[in-house]
């Protein structure tokens, strides 16, 4: 059997960037589940560049029961990474932690999984497990959509691993993307009023956006931190010269809504905001289009597994600022709690790592989560 460590290397070690076909992963997490004991549910599709992508649904064959009363779900893509950096797809174990990408985020919590499958007796199971593991997380939690699309099965507890510190998360917030076009008309830079600036536009567009920005920290929800939809242009591009009155300007805008908020309100205000500016400006016109409008992710309507989970690890239920899938699977789950070895704080960047005495915390956690939920003889005991 091999060690949490040595499996996390091995997953480290197959290059699973989102844009790329994630099969190698799955199968190598095929090899590791015994056809004996897991119905293996493979669910292909391809993504908008034709690329193969793989979902996996794996269901314990042993067990008594007939729902799944336990499921650990984990993504299988990473962002990609700087070629410069080694480590990435050759990881290395140092210090008391693992470098790679996705050793954090979060093929750090699937080697958990994976470690603690070597030691289960599927017969004594009294509640059946399933595994889930999803394509696409990183660029839109496509994989998790598409399973709860198709309602591909159906779970009391779902633990969902994503790099918290080993803190049990309740809730999340939302993630939406849009574009702003902003429209001018091109002309010589010595004749500027013969053209439309198309920038100077654009810089009206990110004021107001600020002033949005501005708006909607005024509805607050202190469980977050920040306690309130945040908003951010991360993108600027325009102009095809600098003796060009610009024609064209983008701008890429995110928000990140608290769990209870209407969904579409950011996007009214920009609506609104861009209307005004086409009545104020002459020559004012834009075109605004919502690419992503991921739900918020709200607490369950029960609360034993996170409970449970807190009194386990010693940290008290939290909340995080960034997406995950737990909203998109929210309909085929009781209860849904988020939590995994790592933090986000050093996830996505050159040098990511997890700390080795985490991963030991969560594959302790698991076997105990299957030990509480779903064999039988601890069952009884309870």
């Amino acid at each position: 059997m091999k060690t949490v460590n040595e499996i996390l290397l091995d997953l480290v070690a197959i290059p699973s960037v989102s844009p790329a076909d994630n099969r190698p992963v799955i199968e190598y997490i095929t090899s590791c589940l015994d056809p004996e004991h897991w119905n293996v549910n493979i669910h292909p599709h391809r993504d908008q560049a034709g690329t193969a992508k793989t979902n996996l649904v794996a269901v314990t064959r042993n067990a008594s029961g007939a729902d799944v009363e336990l499921a650990f779900v984990c993504h299988t893509d990473t962002v990609p990474f700087d070629p410069q950096w080694d480590e990435a797809v050759h990881p290395a174990e140092r210090d008391g932690r693992i470098y790679g990408r996705g050793s954090c985020d979060v093929k750090g919590f699937l080697a958990c999984i994976l470690a603690v499958l070597q030691q289960v007796d599927s017969a004594s199971l009294s509640k059946p497990i399933a595994l889930v593991f999803t394509a696409d997380e990183e660029v839109g939690c496509i994989g998790a959509k598409r399973l709860a699309a198709t309602h591909a099965f159906t779970t009391r507890y779902m633990i969902i691993g994503e790099p918290t510190s080993m803190q049990p998360v309740r809730a999340g917030k939302g993630y939406s993307l849009a574009t702003i076009v902003v429209k001018g008309r091109e002309g010589h830079s010595a004749f500027p009023s013969d053209g439309h600036s198309a920038i100077y536009d654009a810089a009206r567009v990110v004021a107001a956006l600020e002033q949005i920005a501005r708006t909607v920290e005024t509805a607050r929800n202190e469980d977050f931190a920040p306690p309130y939809t945040t908003l951010n242009v991360g993108l600027i591009s325009g102009g095809t010269a600098k003796n060009i009155v610009p024609g064209e300007c983008r701008i890429t805008v995110e928000w990140r809504p608290i769990p209870g908020q209407d969904p579409d309100w950011v996007a009214r205000l920009i609506r609104d905001a861009l209307a005004g500016l086409h009545q104020a400006v002459s020559g004012f016109d834009s075109e605004f289009t919502v690419l992503r409008n991921d739900p918020a992710f709200a607490p369950s309507g029960t609360a034993e597994l996170v409970t449970w989970l807190s009194s386990l690890t010693g940290n008290p239920p939290g909340t995080i600022s960034f997406g995950s899938e737990a909203a998109h699977l929210s309909p085929l789950a009781g209860e849904i709690v988020v939590l995994g070895p790592g933090s986000m704080s050093v996830a996505h960047q050159t040098g990511e790592y997890v700390p080795v005495q985490q991963l030991l915390e969560c594959v302790s956690l698991i076997e105990n989560a299957i030990g509480r939920y779903c064999v039988l003889k601890q069952r009884n005991e309870l």
